[in-house]
């Protein structure tokens, strides 16, 4: 791959520039805000996979005397042949100025990096839920007069109401136009934008095509990488137990307040595993200031061990009786012949055997909290391991919710994130019959802890329900 591409994003004030360089350049910190003059240099956001740089956008500062900079440059050129050098002069008489809150400080930090390398692109941005103004010809003229080779993104901020007429307007002045809401552009949509780079320049078609096929390489490892830290996670901690000594004839009241004493430090210990589960998942998609708010009903987090809203990531009574006595019972071969399709295993069972095990699954707590004798005499209070199947599935159903929504999450976006469970089927109806009895299956055993193939299984099926 020969030198990476480079683009300054430009236009006037206010128009995304800075949100359309965070979502292309998958950068969370740049700053962005509805406040005009945001950004007062231009500064580079290289993007970069596996420490080897793609390609680099310039966020800048907008236009702010676009007209009298006109101005000055055709006082300078005496024809279109000195237009480009017009464009240097203008940057270099007035540097020293810039630096000192000059009058053409905006022009000039917007310029310096399309004249500092005559490779660099020109990414013109605005906004078309306003109507265009004749008063931004001298913006364009400006990019014109660069000699650069150049398109225009209309970001449709509030509305696609006047997309049509800067459409009309746009495409005098450059070789390609496109619509583009670094707010929602999912990644085929910035790898569209990247498809278009590659227009602007011969030489740089060969290069944007090996970028965008290592994007997409990246976006498919990203997800294995996911699949194998939440597998990970899970076996922990499904399998993790602590303990701790029950002193001789010790009265009933010490005997639970140890047992509190455990049932907190477990609970911690669990929440903490949790957390750098979200942690290296954010990591992965190359987030580092990213808050979440994890709720559907009333933007309030809810506990891991709240079980009041289990439901909104965990199963049904009647499904996770269906599936744990499925797995249970049923070799690979008869599942195999048994079962089909792709909806959760809801075939008819014994009446009997449905509400003796839903009582069962119901009053488990994850904890697992026991008293047992040891050696030597004395007694010791165990928690783990979870053998709860419900809190497994609740504790998959959430990491697979939070990867839903960092992956669908741009970088441009600096709300708080909302974590949701999928409201219209459930997660696990991703897998066939067959695959979510395998999952059961590896979730029953993760409390004895699991081998590496077994975890290797678990990955793939994780895997599977992230496509």
């Amino acid at each position: 791959m020969s030198d990476a591409p480079q683009f300054a994003v430009v236009g006037h004030p206010n128009k995304g520039k800075s949100s359309i360089v965070a979502t292309l350049a998958h950068h969370d910190g740049i700053a962005i805000s509805a406040a005009s003059g945001t950004t007062l240099v231009s500064e580079a956001y290289p993007f970069n996979i596996n420490g080897k740089i793609l390609y680099t956008l310039y966020d800048t500062p907008g236009f702010q005397r676009p007209r009298q900079a006109l101005e000055w440059l055709q006082n300078y050129a005496k024809d279109a042949s000195m237009r480009t050098a017009a464009v240097q002069a203008f940057v270099d008489q007035h540097q020293s100025c810039a630096q000192e809150n000059g009058r053409f400080k905006d022009e000039v930090e917007l310029l310096r990096p399309i004249v500092k390398n005559k490779d660099t692109g020109i990414i013109y941005v605005v906004d078309g839920s306003q109507p265009y103004n004749p008063s931004y010809e001298a913006e364009m003229s400006i990019l014109q007069w660069t000699g650069q080779p150049r398109m225009a993104l209309i970001n449709p901020i509030g509305g696609e109401t006047y997309v049509e007429q800067w459409q009309q307007a746009l495409g005098q002045y450059f070789s390609i136009v496109r619509v583009f809401n670094p707010m929602s552009a999912d990644l085929d949509k910035q790898i569209s934008i990247l498809s278009s780079f590659a227009e602007l320049k011969e030489e740089w078609q060969s290069v944007l095509k090996d970028t965008i096929a290592v994007i997409r390489q990246q976006n498919t490892h990203c997800r294995q990488q996911t699949a194998y830290v939440i597998a990970e996670t899970l076996a922990d901690i499904l399998s993790h137990q602590q303990s701790l000594p029950v002193p001789p004839s010790a009265p009933e009241s010490v005997t639970q307040q140890l047992r509190e004493q455990i049932t907190a430090s477990y609970q911690k210990s669990l929440r903490k595993r949790e957390q750098s589960l979200r942690e290296r998942i954010k990591t992965l998609y190359a987030f580092q200031r990213l808050d979440i708010q994890e709720n559907t009903l009333n933007a309030e987090h809810h506990d891991l061990f709240d079980q009041s809203h289990w439901y909104l990531f965990g199963l049904s009574r009647k499904s996770l009786v269906i599936l744990s006595t499925s797995a249970g019972s049923a070799a690979g071969a008869v599942i195999d012949a048994s079962v089909g399709g792709a909806s959760l295993m809801l075939g008819a069972l014994a009446g009997g055997l449905l509400s003796a095990s839903a009582s069962l699954f119901a009053s488990a707590k994850p904890e697992n909290i026991q008293i047992k004798g040891v050696p030597l005499g004395g007694k010791k209070i165990n928690a783990g391991p979870v053998k709860n199947l419900q809190f497994a599935f609740v504790i998959l159903g959430r990491a697979l919710s939070y990867q839903h929504a960092v992956a669908a999450r741009v970088h441009a976006d600096k709300s708080i994130m909302v974590v949701t469970e999928n409201d219209q089927k459930h997660w696990l109806e991703n897998l066939s019959k067959t695959r979510q009895l395998q999952l059961t299956r590896l979730l029953q055993k993760s409390a004895k802890g699991l081998n590496e193939t077994k975890r290797g299984q678990l990955q793939t099926l994780i895997e599977a329900l992230l496509r």
